[in-house]
């Protein structure tokens, strides 16, 4: 197998790797940069020339899916394989990035945007092919061919795995990665045999593992903070990616609530998320692989968040518990303009709930002290950073150490590190050394291709 990175650098980005197996060329995922604007997002769409034989797409979050549509307007013929629960999210999700580019294009006049229309997502929509889990597919061309197989990776809704046989070679990519049970998706379901190359995301390298009760003493610190908070006439916000943790997030404080656990305040959140609420309800019901209900809605008794947002500075009029999305504190997204509302207020607290990203501005609040200075870009306001800030450890990426166990259960001659940032790909790289001392670990220069 010849292998490209087509990532603009070494990071979590635009997600997107050519795999040549023979004379079968497949792209795995085809995402867009979180951090970067107009062409600068794009992975490099330019080091695809021949014509491709299919596109994997482990599962829908942005950086993943956003250029999908250009990918498919340079090879039209290529079909896209997916889980059946994916099938079902990709169209909104690209929907909703087309509106987007189209505002930025009207307040900031980047030409660039839209990067793709909405019959760009259509041909997308029409390439897409569910694969059953576990079962393999056959791609080939000219006498070649190779078989791949989806497996639950637990990360998001739909997320997915792919193990590859070719010329009784064996390939696994991870994409990214859950090990344990969340609340709207089972735990990642890996075959756990030997494989000759191991293709493993490395987000939460550079992460130490929480070890003193895991995950569910994360959880009631986390409700421990929001009740203090309320108790003490504040509001929280708590910053969640639109697709998947804000629906987890939603289900944990359903719980708590029917417990009699979670402060009695109005539970916020913006439009896409509740919107993806119906269809990851929808996905529950014809497939296995996610667990949701849109009652949840009605039973927190969720108020969509208003359009007319309050002048910077000045507190929320609402006491309450506001779930957000971006999960980043992306500008010019819902979180990110609440918090120019909460910051200046002790009273208040930021708590995120997932990845962040360093070079976020939720990277760069968590980095914060007290009395810090906060520019809200745009709209003309510094916050002095007065809230509280906190960070939870409920990621949807698997721990370092659950990767490294994973890696020495395959038993793989090579193992290739993408999907993180460079802190993280060093200490995966050292780790894994020292746990596979027979193979070689990877960290491939993007645009370079590798043989494996």
């Amino acid at each position: 197998m010849r292998l490209t990175d087509l990532n603009s650098g070494r990071e979590i980005g635009a997600n997107c790797l050519l795999a040549e197996f023979g004379g079968l060329r497949i792209a795995f995922d085809c995402g867009l940069h979180p951090k970067l604007e107009g062409r600068k997002a794009l992975p490099r769409l330019d080091l695809v020339q021949a014509p491709l034989d299919g596109v994997i797409l482990t599962h829908c979050h942005l950086d993943h899916l956003g250029s999908l549509p250009l990918l498919l307007r340079a090879h039209p013929s290529a079909r896209v394989f997916a889980s059946a629960a994916t099938t079902l999210f990709a169209r909104r999700l690209l929907n909703n990035s087309v509106r987007v580019m189209m505002r930025q294009r009207e307040e900031t006049g980047l030409a660039d945007y839209p990067l793709y229309l909405e019959k760009d997502v259509e041909r997308v929509e029409n390439a897409l092919s569910a694969a059953p889990l576990a079962t393999p597919r056959v791609i080939g061309r000219g006498g070649e061919e190779l078989a791949f197989s989806f497996h639950l990776a637990g990360h998001v809704a739909g997320a997915v795995g792919c193990l590859v046989e070719h010329r009784r070679r064996r390939h696994f990519f991870t994409g990214d990665v859950h090990f344990q049970p969340q609340r709207t998706v089972a735990g990642a379901d890996f075959p756990r045999k030997p494989v000759d190359t191991l293709v493993m995301e490395c987000t939460r390298g550079a992460t130490t593992t929480v070890s003193s009760g895991g995950r569910a003493a994360e959880e009631r610190r986390l409700l421990r903070s929001i009740n203090e908070v309320i108790d003490r006439g504040g509001s929280c916000l708590l910053p969640a990616f639109a697709f998947g943790r804000m629906q987890e997030i939603l289900l944990f404080l359903e719980e708590a609530a029917a417990e009699g656990e979670l402060a009695d305040v109005p539970v916020f959140c913006s439009g896409l998320g509740l919107d993806l609420c119906d269809y990851l309800h929808e996905a529950s019901r014809k497939t296995r692989q996610v667990k949701f209900d849109r009652a949840v809605l009605r039973d927190l008794g969720v108020t969509p968040l208003s359009r007319k947002f309050v002048q910077p500075g000045r507190n929320m009029p609402d006491q309450g518990i506001y779930v957000l999305s971006s999960g980043m504190l992306v500008e010019k997204t819902p979180s990110w303009r609440v918090a120019a509302n909460m910051l200046d207020h002790e009273e208040n607290a930021v708590l995120f709930v997932g990845y962040c990203d360093p070079d976020t501005p939720g990277g760069e609040l968590i980095g914060m002290s007290p009395g810090d200075k906060f520019k809200f870009r745009g709209l003309d306001h510094e916050a002095t950073l007065r809230a509280q800030v906190e960070r939870f450890h409920l990621s949807g990426h698997a721990d370092r150490e659950e990767l490294v166990e994973f890696a020495r259960d395959l038993a793989p001659k090579d193992v290739v590190l993408t999907h993180g940032d460079p802190p993280a790909r060093a200490w995966m790289k050292e780790a894994l050394a020292a746990a596979l001392p027979g193979a070689r670990v990877h960290d491939p220069e993007p645009g370079v291709p590798i043989d494996l």
